[in-house]
Parts: structure tokens; C-alpha cells; sequence
């Protein structure tokens, strides 16, 4: 039957990848909602989310404290729900957008930010130090920080929502000898643990192309099931490395391929996919019927 050896690898990669709630809501919000009006009724979105080895509770908890720290909306309807990407969440997914959907490395005129932190009486200085490596930094000795292509927009933000501009320093420069061979700057991110990841991501999503016929690739619910797994571990991984341009990383990296591996396999379950959205997601319109012009740019 049509679908079965598809079926076989989707139930293959939930085993592995094994998605916490919170964490998969997040990116069927991003990658899918968001491109219908970023809202959906909560029973449906129960109904999609359990296709991922997920229970009603599970998933219910999960959304609620994604209201509670104030990455989704929600309002009632009678005895109906409806959730929503709230401003903060529309912000956070628009950034990673550019990033997770990307068809090549970001260019760089090698110039690097550099972020200096003064830890005395910084309270807080755990969690900015956090959001920072989401932000894409690298960590040097002594509290400071570097970026070759920061987002200064929602850095900004970031500083802003912390209140730190107290607590740092930030400008702009230039290496002034080669950076080839240069261990302080390499170390600053942990690209030992990246490579290993992208090459596990890699090494599961290989099977599908090696293994599906074309007939296997339309069936909606696993396309769906695949499209959404794919973009949940490619984001992952991806965000730690926000926006590093190609020319600084260490040879032989996996990235590459797994961004060509990551649109492929998109542009092959994009329209089984989105029949199987139409069918089973909706909102106060109705049914899901035909998102945004965002989607036919994504990995162009």
C-alpha cells in the first residue's frame, strides 16, 4: 500500500527524535500556523500534535505554559478555545524564519561584534548568557562575547527585556590577523557537539530520500508528520548557530549538506503536506485553505 514504507520511517524517526510538547508546538506555531493568521482552535491542534506520540495532557500543559510565559494568546469562544501567536512570539519565530529557511550562508564583510560583560552585581547574568548562544554568540575568556553577523535588532530587544545596558559594552571590529588557526576565537563555540548533531540529522533524514519512491512522498498525514519533524530538529541545531558565515567554520562541515538535505526534503512534502493542514487544522475562518506568500519563499 501507498505510504506504508513512509509510515515505517516516520514511526522510525518519532522513536528517535521523541519531541517534547512544548518544544513541538513551538515549531508547528512557526512553520505552520503562523502562515494562516498564527491562531488555531486548541482541539484541533490537540488532535494534530497527538500524530506525535503525544497525549492530550501533554500537550495541553504544554500550550498553557507557552501562555504563561507569554509566547502564545489565548481567548474563549463558549466552551472553545483559540490560541495565538502573541507579539513576543510572532518576533522570536520571524528572526529564526530567516535563518532556519535559508538556502545558502548569510555573507559576511568580516567584521565581527564584539560584547564585553561586567558580572559584578549581574543578578541575571545566567540567563543573558543563555539567550545569547540562542542569539548566536561565541564566548571568549573573561565575560566577553563575539558575533560575526549579529542581529542587532533583537539583541536590543534582548538587552532591553533583561535590563542590562548597565551591565555592557558593545562595538564593532576587525581581526587583524588571519583567523585561520586562531583556537581562541575557533573555541568559542562548541563545534565539536554541532558537528555530531548535524551528522545525526543528517544520518536519520538521509534514509528518507534513499529509501522513498515519489508515490511514497504524497501521503498528507505523514508528509506532514515528516515536514514538521524535519524543521523541529533542523531549528534546533541551527539556532546555535545563528547567522556564523560559512568562512568560520572548521572543515568539513555537515552544515551545508544538511541545509541542501533540509530543502529538498521540504520541497517534497510542501504540498502533501499542506492537504493534510487543510483537512485537519482550523481557526475561527474555518479550515486552514491557503497560506501566505511566505510559504513559496521558504529555502528559495
Amino acid at each position: 500500500m501507498t505510504g506504508c514504507k513512509l509510515a515505517k520511517s516516520v514511526s522510525r524517526l518519532l522513536s528517535q527524535v521523541r519531541p517534547k510538547a512544548g518544544s513541538l508546538a513551538v515549531t508547528i506555531f512557526g512553520d505552520c500556523i503562523s502562515l494562516y493568521g498564527g491562531n488555531v482552535w486548541l482541539g484541533s491542534l490537540v488532535s494534530t500534535m497527538e500524530r506525535f506520540n503525544l497525549n492530550s495532557r501533554q500537550i495541553r500543559t504544554a500550550v498553557f505554559r507557552l501562555v504563561q510565559n507569554g509566547w502564545l494568546e489565548s481567548e474563549r469562544f463558549g466552551r472553545r478555545s483559540i490560541y495565538g501567536l502573541s507579539t513576543l512570539g510572532i518576533q522570536d519565530y520571524g528572526r529564526a524564519t530567516s535563518q532556519i529557511y535559508r538556502s545558502k550562508f548569510k555573507p559576511w564583510d568580516g567584521q565581527w561584534t564584539i560584547l564585553a560583560c561586567n558580572k559584578e552585581g549581574f543578578s541575571n547574568y545566567g540567563d543573558f548568557r543563555k539567550q545569547l548562544y540562542w542569539l548566536g554568540f561565541g564566548e571568549l575568556p573573561g565575560a566577553t562575547f563575539v558575533h560575526p553577523n549579529l542581529d542587532i535588532v533583537a539583541f536590543n530587544q534582548l538587552v532591553v527585556e533583561l535590563r542590562v545596558a548597565d551591565k555592557v559594552a558593545i562595538w564593532d571590529g576587525q581581526l587583524t590577523s588571519s583567523l585561520e588557526g586562531s583556537s581562541v576565537l575557533l573555541e568559542a563555540w562548541d563545534f565539536t557537539e554541532l558537528k555530531v548533531r548535524f551528522q545525526r540529522f543528517l544520518s536519520r533524514f538521509s534514509i528518507l530520500m534513499s529509501d522513498m519512491s515519489e508515490e511514497e512522498w504524497s501521503v498528507p498525514e505523514n508528509s506532514f508528520v515528516v515536514r514538521v519533524l524535519l524543521i523541529h530538529e533542523y531549528r534546533r541545531i541551527l539556532l546555535q548557530v545563528a547567522d556564523l558565515p560559512e568562512e568560520i567554520f572548521p572543515e568539513n562541515w555537515p552544515g551545508g549538506p544538511a541545509m541542501s538535505l533540509a530543502k529538498t526534503i521540504y520541497s517534497k512534502v510542501s504540498t502533501s503536506s499542506q492537504l493534510f493542514v487543510s483537512g485537519n487544522l482550523e481557526n475561527r475562518d474555518g479550515f486552514f485553505s491557503h497560506p501566505t506568500d511566505e510559504f513559496s519563499l521558504r529555502f528559495q
